[in-house]
Parts: structure tokens; sequence; C-alpha cells
């Protein structure tokens, strides 16, 4: 596995920062968009996106609250402000920009599936929806349900998991999502019994080892089959 820090350039020529972390070997990989959680690219996602890499991925984390407040927060009222503030048509077109820059990479293979954390979660669901992605998954995402006239301009397969004690996603917000992927052949909503937000993300009180290790075979899974 190899880390590094990587700058990208917008459609407009602005310049801002990411994480690119890749297997060893020439390979071509498929690649991962991997949109983190309302703290940024800290050391907990980037370690997490080291774990893909190792398992066959090439993975990019964009610093997505650049135009906000850039870079890693534990400052909790700095992340709730830029996640407040984040403008989601301008968070499209930055991923767009960014997905376009892995695809361009020798290291991918073209193949690009898109991960969200939490706030993440929506930016996911989005992408699979009006970008040229193979997969979406995400884990504990919110405000997916935002958007579900959406889901059936998806064609991709997609992997979401929710817990169904996680008080920012409303059971009947994650009823809602099953329904509209109900006719989707490569959906899988999976919900898990007594799990709060942050299941899959160590060092949160909500963490949960067994059921992180569950719902990431599945995304594992599911950006296999891209």
């Amino acid at each position: 596995m190899q880390g590094e820090n990587i700058r990208y350039t917008t459609r407009n020529n602005e310049n801002f920062d990411g994480y690119l972390t890749r297997p060893d070997g020439d390979g071509p990989f498929p690649g991962i968009l991997w949109i983190t959680a309302i703290s940024g690219a800290d050391g907990t996602m980037k370690m997490l996106a080291d774990e893909w890499a190792n398992d066959g991925f090439v993975v990019s984390m964009p610093d997505i609250f650049w135009r906000q407040h850039p870079g890693p927060t534990s400052d909790r009222e700095v992340a709730q402000k830029r996640y407040a503030e984040f403008d989601a048509e301008q968070g499209m077109l930055d991923i767009e920009d960014v997905i376009n820059d892995l695809k361009g990479r020798q290291i991918c293979n073209g193949k690009i599936g898109v991960l969200g954390f939490c706030f993440g979660g929506r930016y996911a669901h989005l992408s699979a929806a009006r970008l040229e992605v193979d997969g979406a998954a995400s884990f504990h995402g919110t405000k997916i349900g935002l958007h579900l006239d959406e889901t059936k301009n998806i064609r991709c397969p997609v992997s979401y998991h929710f817990g169904d004690s996680d008080a920012s996603i409303p059971m009947e917000e994650v009823d809602a999502i099953r329904h509209s992927y109900a006719n989707h052949p490569g959906a899988e909503i999976s919900v898990y019994e007594g799990q709060s937000h942050n299941f899959s993300t160590p060092g949160k009180p909500a963490y949960n080892s067994e059921i992180a290790r569950i719902s990431r075979d599945a995304v594992l899974r599911c950006f296999k089959n891209m």
C-alpha cells in the first residue's frame, strides 16, 4: 500500500487537497472515490482508506469541505457549521472533477465506486444517479432520502448500511429508501438491529467491530463486481 497527499484541479482551475492511496504493484486497479463524514479526511478515514487499498483499490479522498472550512476537524461546532453551509450542487461538480481526476490516472482502470460515510452517503447516491460510476455504497449515510426521486436513474449496484437506532437517519427514511430501490436488482439496503450512528467508524462510541466487518464485506462484494 502506498499513500500520499495530492492536489486536485477543478474545471475552473481551482486547486484543493486530497489523499490518494493505492495498492502495491503496477495495476491498473479499480477506483474508489471516498466522501468523508463531516470530520473530513482525518487519520481514521485515511486508515480505513489504506485498508481498501490493501484490498486492491486505488482510493481518492478529497478534502470535500475545502470551500467552507478546509482540512479535518475534531471541533464539532466547526464540523456542523460547514455541514450546514455545504452547497450540494457545487459539491457535485467538485465530485465529478475528482472522479475525472481518478479515471485519468494510469493506476486506475476506469471503474469507479463511490463510498460515503455519514455526510458522504447523500453524495454516493447522487453520484450513482447523475455521474458515470460503476457502484455506490454508504455507511450510515444521511440525507439520501432527499433525493429518492433520482433513484430511477441509477443503474449501477449499490450497497447501503444503516442502524435501526440511528437518530440521524429515522427508520421512516430508511424504509423510503428501500421502497425507492424495490425494483433495482443490484440494490442491497441493510439495517442492523440496535446499531447507532457511526457503527462502522473506529474510535466512535457506537463503533461495533463485528457489524463494521459485516457491512464492509458487503460493500467489498459490491465493488469487486464492478
